[in-house]
This record gives structure tokens, sequence and C-alpha cells, in this order.
């Protein structure tokens, strides 16, 4: 945090136009006295809420040095107290700003942006270990928590030695991605071998030169999906809640869930805690689970260093997690409960992506669907989505 930093002030980090997270989380965190900064490409979903103090603009095909200038243009500008990622590739530029900063800028403003992303996101010992997917699970296990059977493939050797023991179906995993578009489910050997073969090509939006020589395939465990929003303050749980998946987004299971069952879920609640400890984290994360049928173990699949599109539910279960972040930022208990009382459940429709999905969908029927009625504007845009996807 900067020495002007003003406390009442959040900057939000966005790189994706079309992601829910950035769109809804506003309102959250306005509602707990904060005034909300988005940093965004222009024509984002986000731009439509009515709950942004302001909004700063990036440019267009933005490289990383020309992100770092509006990063640090919008910070001198409102003086943010945190900044929260809401994509994986915002975390990562951020995370670049301390571990590997550019050497174009000035060592003040240099260390005045660490100390930003410092006291927003904990220890920067962990950053790549908790973001790259292929080095998540090693650092899982040795916190204690449960991951699929898994080998990071430097070869295709590799992976067809693991599928020989292990067997199919596989999960193949580039070290970064968004909303499922890193990974492919492989049920043989020819959907193997394609799937190792796209996923290690190299990406423009790699930030590190080796990233595209690491492949992880991992054992896809039979069982219910479950997602945790958590917020955490300097390695500690402050506050989460999971739920199941009742629908996904897409059929491959890769996408985001559009109807989830949020209860309470003290096992995950641990592994969280495990989690926010091993990787000393500040600021709001999601995990993703699985629940084997079998024995009804749960397994980390996941974890995201950023603010996820089911973050804003927390206010309506009673464990809201932004006026959780807010009171350990001035060193007062948390408000409101950790997790959801026992017995205690919920079940969001997300919207639009439910819609979008099936408009004629019956959980759109059966259920309460989370249409942010307060935000006019914003609901007009996400209406939108349909037809700009049908002109797409």
């Amino acid at each position: 945090m900067t020495a002007m930093a003003n406390d009442d002030s959040i900057l939000l980090v966005s790189t994706a136009a079309s992601w829910y997270a950035p769109a809804r989380a506003p309102r959250a965190f306005a509602k707990v006295g904060f005034e909300v900064t988005l940093l965004t490409p222009r024509n984002a979903l986000a731009e439509h809420t009515r709950h942004l103090s302001r909004i700063a603009y990036l440019p267009e095909s933005v490289t990383s040095l020309q992100w770092v200038h509006a990063f640090a243009g919008i910070v001198k500008a409102v003086a943010p107290a945190h900044v929260i990622p809401c994509d994986e590739m915002s975390f990562r530029l951020l995370s670049m700003l301390v571990v590997s900063p550019p050497s174009e800028l000035r060592p003040e403003l240099r260390a005045e942006l660490a100390d930003l992303v410092r006291g927003s996101l904990g220890d920067p010992a962990h950053y790549r270990e908790s973001a790259d997917r292929t080095r998540v699970p090693a650092a899982a296990e040795r916190a204690g928590v449960r991951v699929p059977p898994y080998v990071v493939a430097a070869t295709l050797d590799d992976a067809e030695r693991f599928a020989a023991s292990h067997g199919y179906p596989l999960a193949v995993k580039r070290a970064h991605s968004g909303a499922g578009d890193g990974t492919r489910i492989v049920s043989n050997h020819g959907s193997l071998v394609s799937a190792i073969a796209a996923l290690s090509a190299p990406d423009p939006g790699d930030l590190e030169p080796d990233v595209a020589r690491r492949v992880m395939v991992q054992k896809v465990i039979e069982g219910r999906i479950w997602y945790q929003n958590v917020v955490a303050w300097q390695g500690r749980m402050l506050a989460g809640y999971a739920g199941d998946c009742l629908q996904p987004g897409r059929a491959d299971a890769t996408a985001p869930a559009t109807v989830l069952r949020f209860r309470d879920a003290p096992d995950l609640g641990e592994c969280a805690r495990l989690l926010a400890a091993a990787f000393g984290i500040s600021g709001i994360f999601t995990c993703e689970y699985v629940i084997d049928d079998a024995a009804g173990n749960p397994y980390l699949v996941e974890i995201s260093r950023r603010i996820g599109p089911a973050a804003h539910y927390g206010a309506v279960l009673g464990v809201d997690l932004c006026a959780a972040l807010r009171a350990a930022a001035r060193g007062v208990p948390p408000p409101g409960r950790s997790a959801p009382e026992p017995g205690q459940e919920r079940t969001f429709v997300v919207f639009p992506g439910e819609w979008l999905r099936d408009p004629a969908s019956q959980w759109l029927r059966r259920h309460p669907v989370d249409v942010p009625w307060d935000d006019p504007q914003l609901i007009e845009a996400m209406l939108a989505l349909r037809h700009r996807a049908a002109r797409g």
C-alpha cells in the first residue's frame, strides 16, 4: 500500500471484456463503503454497471508495458488501498510488477506499485506457484490438500506413460488459461496426442519464456464439481463459502457453472485455510474441487487468484467477502459469519450465463435468477450478449 493510499478506494483490474466478475463485483464492494474504480478494455460488460466511481481504459491490443503504464496512471489518480484482479491475466500482470518488473520503470514507481500489489495479494514468493496450473498440485500436496494423480509432461512420452498407468479420461492443461479455454478432456490416445500438441504450442499471452514447455496431465476423478469463494488476509482465511455445480456452462464441464447450490462445507473450508496459509494469500480467490463419488473425498482441481463471478453472492448468504476484506485492512473483526450456517442452503441461477446457455432452461423457472435488477443498464448490456454471439 502506498503512503498516500485512500482507505476507501479499491481498484478492479480486468483484461477480459465479457467476463461477468468485473461487472458484478463493483456493487458488492460499493455496498460495504468502497469507491470502486475499474481498469478495463473498452466496450467491456463492466462499463455499464452504475456502481463504479471511475473507469480507466486500456489501449487496444495492449502490450504488457502499455498495461503497466495504464495501471500506474490510474493508481496515481485514485490512490487505491487495494487492487483486485478480475481474471487470470490481470493477476499475472500484477505479479510481474513484483517478481519481474519492467526495467523501464523508474525505481520509485516500481517500489510504489510493488508495495500496492504485495499489500493486496500477499506473499510474492508464492505468486507463480499458486497461479501456474503445472505447479499448483505439488504445492497443494505440500500444504496437505488432496489433488488428483497428475504428471507435468515435458514430452508426449511423459503423457503416454501416465495414461498407460492411470487410464482415461484425462485432463490436459496449459499452465495458464481462462474460463476453461486451456483445458481439454481426453478419452483416448488420439485425443491425448492432439491435446498435447495444441496446449504445448507457444501462446502470445505467455509472460514466462518456458511456460509452453509445461503441460499438466491429470486423472479425471468421477464426482461432483464444487466451487469455493474465499477471502484471506496475510495468509489467514477470513471467510468463505462453497457450492456444488448443478449445471455446467458447457457439456464438457470445463466452463464455469451456470447453476450453483451453496451450503456449509467444513472440509472445503479446511482446504481453503491450508491453501491461504501455504501461499500467504491476501485478497479474494476461488477454488475448484471434485468430490469423488466413491468415498466423498475432496480433490483440488484448480485455484484461481482472482475474484470469481459468484463472489457477490456472499452478502446474501451472510458471508460477505468484501466486508471481511475491508474489516481486515482496517484491523477490526470481520462482520457477519465466516461460513454458512450448518444446514443453510441457497441455489443461484447465474445470469446471463444460464440464459445464454439455454433460454428455455427449467432452472430459470424453478429458482430465483441472479438478475441485477437495480442496475438496468447492465441488464441491457447482458441481454445484448446473445445478439453479439449470434452475429459472431
